[in-house]
C-alpha cells in the first residue's frame, strides 16, 4: 500500500512540474511566438505594435484590429458578447 502511495505522489510530482514547465502563449518564442491558431482554425500572426496591457473591454480599445489582437492573444478580454468572433462589433467607433 506504501509503495501504490509513493508512486501516485512521484506521478503527481513529475505531473506538476511538467505542467509548471509548458511556455504559456505569450511567453513563447519564434516562430510558435508569431503564429496562433484561433478556434475557428485561422493562423494569425502577432502585431508587434500591440501587446497584452491588462485592457478588457472595447471602450478602451482604440481600433478594430487592436480590438482582433487583445480578442485572441491577451487572457480575460470581455470583447465578443456573442462568441462569434468578431469583437467589439457593436461599438460605432469602428
Amino acid at each position: 500500500m506504501k509503495k501504490i502511495i509513493l508512486l501516485a505522489a512521484l506521478i503527481l510530482a513529475v505531473w506538476n512540474y511538467y505542467e509548471a514547465q509548458k511556455p504559456l502563449p505569450e511567453n513563447r518564442t519564434g516562430l510558435l511566438g508569431e503564429l496562433v491558431q484561433t478556434m475557428q482554425g485561422q493562423v494569425l500572426r502577432k502585431s508587434p505594435e500591440f501587446h497584452c496591457d491588462g485592457r478588457r473591454y472595447c471602450p478602451e480599445m482604440t481600433s478594430r484590429e487592436e480590438a482582433e489582437y487583445f480578442m485572441h492573444f491577451c487572457p480575460n478580454t470581455e470583447l465578443d458578447d456573442n462568441q462569434n468572433g468578431i469583437p467589439c462589433e457593436n461599438d460605432s467607433r469602428f
